[in-house]
C-alpha cells in the first residue's frame, strides 16, 4: 500500500465539537436535516444533498452546491480551521462503548483503488458516484476519509502505538458519545518508517466509503482534462487505515413494511419450512443472534429466533451470508421482495441502533423486523479476494471516521 503524508487543513481544538461532524451516512435524511439545522456551524452544513429534502422540495443542484461552497468558506475565513505547516501523517483514534480501534490517516494513490490493490465488497450506483464528484468537481474539498482495513503483517500496530504516548493534538467526544483522538506526526523519520510499514501491505479492504473512492476516480480523470493532464491532490484519496482485527462490525437489520398479502401465522408456518421458529423473551432477545444461521425477527409484538434448520452448505462467499441467507430464503421467496436495494417495501436499520431502533420502525408501522448476526471480517475479506459483491446493507461498520476533522482542498 503506497501511503503518503499530505498537508490538509486541521479543525481547531477550540472549535472542534462545534465543527466536526458524526459520519455523513451514519445518519438518516431526517436525522441530518435535524442535526444541520441545530448545529448551524457543523461541518455537516457544507454536504447538503438532495436526499435531505422531501421530493419536490429539494433545491436545484446549482444551487446546493453553491450553499455547500459558501459554507465551506465561511468555515474556512472564521478560523474553525488553520493549515498543517509541513506534511504530515496521522494517527487516528476512536473509542466508543469500551471499543477502540486506532488507524493512521494519510494519502493512497486513487491508482490503488483503480489497480484493485483497494478491494471492495458493495457495488455502486452510477447517479451517487455522479452526485459525489459534482460535489467534489465544484466545491473541491475532501474531509471524510474512506476507511479501509488492512491486514497488519506484523509491526504496524507496535510502532502506531508508540506515537500516542504524547498528549494528542485533539481530544474531545462528540455528541453520539464517540471520543476522537488525533496525534500530527511531521518527524520525517516516523514518517518514513510508517511508508516503508505499509509498502507490506499487498491490500487494503474498504471498510466505509465504496461511493466516495469510485468518485474520486471520476474527480481526477475530470480535473486531469481541466488541467491539461496535470497530477495533484485528487490524484489521492484521504484514507484512514485500521488494522482488521480492531474494527467493530454491526448487522444492518432490516424491516419490511408487509406481508406481502399473507396472514402472520401463514408466514410463521411457511418459515417453518427451513427454519426452528421458536417465542423469546424480551430477555433472552438481548442477547440475540449468537450464531450464524439464526436470526431474531419481530412480528405483530412477538418476538421469534429463526434458526436455520439445515445450514448452508454452499462455497459461494456471497451466498453462505446471513443477509443472503434472509434474502434467498425470506424475503425473495416469501415476501416477494426481489429487488434488496430499491424495493420500497424493505428498508435498513443500522445494528447501532439495536434491538430498540428495529422496535421502532415496527412501532411505526413496518409489519416486520429481522435482526441478523454480523458478517465478519473474514467473511467480507474472502467475497472481496474473490472478486465478488455483498448483498446491499451487509455491514455496518461504527465507529466511522467523522467528517470536518481535516480538510484537503483540490
Amino acid at each position: 500500500m503506497l501511503l503518503r503524508a499530505f498537508r490538509p487543513y486541521l479543525v481547531t481544538a477550540d472549535r472542534a465539537q462545534a465543527v466536526v461532524s458524526p459520519a455523513y451516512d451514519s445518519m438518516g435524511s431526517v436525522e441530518r436535516v435535524a442535526f444541520a439545522r441545530d448545529h448551524p456551524d457543523n461541518y455537516i452544513n457544507t454536504m447538503r444533498a438532495p436526499d435531505d429534502f422531501p421530493p419536490g422540495q429539494s433545491p436545484t443542484s446549482a444551487q446546493l452546491l453553491q450553499h455547500n461552497v459558501d459554507r465551506l468558506q465561511a468555515l474556512l475565513s472564521d478560523g474553525s480551521f488553520v493549515p498543517i505547516a509541513a506534511n504530515a501523517l496521522f494517527v487516528y483514534r476512536l473509542s466508543v462503548a469500551g471499543h477502540q480501534q486506532t488507524g493512521v490517516v494519510g494519502e493512497v494513490p486513487v491508482a490503488e483503488y483503480q489497480d484493485g490493490n483497494i478491494k471492495k465488497h458493495e457495488g455502486t450506483r452510477g447517479e451517487h458516484e455522479k452526485h459525489l464528484c459534482r460535489y467534489l468537481d465544484v466545491v473541491g474539498a475532501s474531509s471524510s476519509p474512506i476507511s479501509l482495513a488492512y491486514r497488519d503483517p506484523g509491526g504496524i500496530e507496535d510502532r502506531v502505538s508508540a506515537l500516542t504516548h504524547l498528549d494528542p493534538e485533539l481530544d474531545f467526544v462528540l455528541p453520539d458519545g464517540v471520543r476522537q483522538q488525533l496525534w500530527q506526526v511531521t518527524d520525517p523519520e516516523h514518517i518514513a518508517a510508517l511508508v516503508v510499514a505499509f509498502q507490506s501491505v499487498p491490500a487494503a479492504y474498504l471498510a466505509d466509503g465504496h461511493h466516495r473512492s469510485a468518485a474520486a476516480v471520476h474527480h481526477a480523470a475530470s480535473r486531469r482534462r481541466d488541467r491539461g493532464g496535470a497530477s495533484g491532490p485528487w490524484d489521492y484519496l484521504v484514507v484512514a487505515l485500521f488494522p482488521a482485527t480492531q474494527l467493530r462490525v454491526l448487522s444492518f437489520n432490516r424491516c419490511v413494511k408487509d406481508l406481502g398479502g399473507l396472514a402472520p401465522a401463514d408466514f410463521l408456518q411457511r418459515l417453518a419450512v427451513d427454519f426452528t421458529v421458536e417465542p423469546v423473551t424480551e430477555a433472552a432477545a438481548a442477547s440475540m443472534p449468537g450464531e450464524r444461521g439464526q436470526f431474531l425477527m419481530l412480528l405483530d409484538g412477538q418476538t421469534y429466533s429463526l434458526t436455520l434448520a439445515a445450514p448452508a452448505t454452499t462455497v459461494d462467499p456471497v451466498a453462505g451470508l446471513d443477509v443472503s441467507v434472509l434474502q434467498d430464503r425470506v424475503l425473495q421467496p416469501l415476501l416477494g421482495i426481489s429487488d434488496a436495494r430499491n424495493d420500497p417495501r424493505l428498508d435498513y436499520v443500522p445494528g447501532g441502533s439495536g434491538l430498540d431502533g428495529l422496535r421502532k420502525r415496527c412501532d411505526d408501522g413496518w409489519q416486520v423486523g429481522f435482526v441478523c448476526f454480523p458478517t465478519s471480517l473474514d467473511e467480507l475479506m474472502m467475497v472481496s479476494d474473490a472478486g465478488q459483491v455483498m448483498p446491499p446493507k451487509s455491514t455496518c461498520f461504527e465507529p466511522k471516521p467523522c467528517s470536518g476533522l481535516f480538510l484537503r482542498l483540490s
